[in-house]
């Protein structure tokens, strides 16, 4: 006997939340996304929303289980700034079977046509790019924080609805005690003397002056990117605020020009996943002292991400990247290098070639891989993807398995 299911648009997260616990149900490697993160995301509380550009569904069995669900969103700042109008779809979640996730293409889709969007893209974040970004391909081990994580048949659902790859999004992994810290001490050291360049620690004391001298480096760094969005420090320091209590100032790195000038950003975090267990994405009154105790008091396994690297373009390529990393290297006394055994730098670019390279200069290795999809919703939408690198060497990993 079939299956009914039925199609809902929502504007409340209890049962958009509720489908993450039928799909991933007995998963060892999951962690469940903080709700508040994503509720952040998905209401108002979202610059990028203005009230007519997000729409949420899910997909009810037999009227009662919440077996699928999506989001569809519109950056109509950022399309003002494209050629093609593109949408975007997130946030999908899907039990294995064919007839939900068609109901919830469907919806997406249909909306961002009515909406006047030629294209779609996902699975992608609402708003900045630095998170959420893309579909799980290679690399199915416990996920950083804010890292999207799927099961592999979403690929063929979103292949099979035509959905064709549009860019790379790497999580560069590396063992922060085994970084090339000699090798690093030179290029500092020839940087500083040649170029006067020199770095400073964000301060949890002065938070809107790193959100400003952050947001001038941000802004030099990556306005010659597709899909930019200029900041403001403004626009910064409530994220500061907010990842204040879990903010380690020794995994924080801004490089300056002789001039005092901002040109160089590299920011990691602490990744909370390690903290998280059991806490299914809710710290209220049950969760919250089980995540907080272990975040003082766990000392193993400790990990951290990178959630911001950029580099003023005529700044490139004269090593202020590996001057960024020396700096958080030897900072208190290797204080990084004898807290934390991974670091884990996300939402790299394939196509930033420089990036990459880098990255692998400083003894890091592709660990995970995602991409972000576009589909034509209109006949004769057309684009350019962007370059992809060979991937083929990178591990698979081995989905729902510690």
């Amino acid at each position: 006997m079939s299956k009914s299911y039925q199609l809902k648009e929502v504007t409340d997260f209890g049962h958009f939340h509720a489908v993450l616990k039928e799909v991933y149900r007995g998963n060892k490697q999951y962690l469940f996304p903080l709700q508040r993160d994503i509720e952040s995301i998905l209401s108002a509380k979202n610059n990028a929303y203005d009230g007519t550009n997000l729409k949420l569904w899910i997909v009810l069995e037999e009227g009662k289980r919440a077996v699928g669900r999506i989001a569809a969103f519109i950056d109509r700042e950022r399309n003002k700034e494209l050629e093609l109008p593109v949408g975007g779809l997130g946030f999908f979640e899907s039990i294995e079977d064919d007839q939900v996730a068609e109901l919830l293409f469907d919806a997406a889709e249909g909306w961002l046509r009515s909406e006047g969007m030629h294209a779609v893209d996902g699975p992608i974040n609402f708003g900045e790019r630095d998170k959420f970004w893309g579909l799980l391909t290679r690399g199915w081990y416990r996920p950083v924080y804010q890292e999207t994580y799927n099961p592999p048949y979403y690929q063929r659902m979103f292949e099979d609805r035509n959905y064709l790859p549009h860019e790379q999004c790497l999580t560069m992994r590396g063992i922060v005690s085994k970084f090339p810290s000699e090798k690093l001490a030179g290029i500092a050291a020839s940087l500083k003397e040649k170029y006067g360049i020199y770095t400073k620690q964000i301060d949890k004391n002065n938070l809107p002056s790193a959100a400003n001298d952050f947001a001038e480096a941000y802004n030099a760094s990556f306005n010659h990117w597709p899909y930019f969005k200029p900041m403001k420090g403004e626009d910064i320091l409530p994220t500061f605020k907010e990842m204040k209590p879990i903010m380690d100032p020794h995994l924080t790195s801004l490089a300056y020009s002789k001039d005092h000038r901002p040109i160089g950003i590299s920011g990691l975090i602490p990744d909370i996943n390690c903290f998280m267990d059991g806490v299914d994405g809710k710290l209220d009154w049950k969760g919250l002292p089980r995540f907080l105790y272990r975040l003082k008091f766990q000392k193993k396994p400790r990990n951290c991400k990178g959630v911001a690297f950029g580099i003023v373009k005529d700044f490139q390529r004269l090593g202020v990247f590996p001057l960024m990393v020396d700096a958080m290297y030897q900072s208190g006394n290797q204080h990084n290098a004898n807290t934390y055994k991974y670091v884990d730098l996300a939402t790299i670019r394939g196509h930033n070639e420089v990036m990459v390279r880098t990255c692998q200069k400083m003894s890091t290795i592709i660990h995970r891989a995602h991409i972000a999809y576009r589909k034509g919703l209109v006949d004769g939408a057309s684009w350019e993807p962007f370059a992809m690198i060979d991937l083929s060497e990178v591990e698979m990993g081995v989905y729902g398995k510690k």
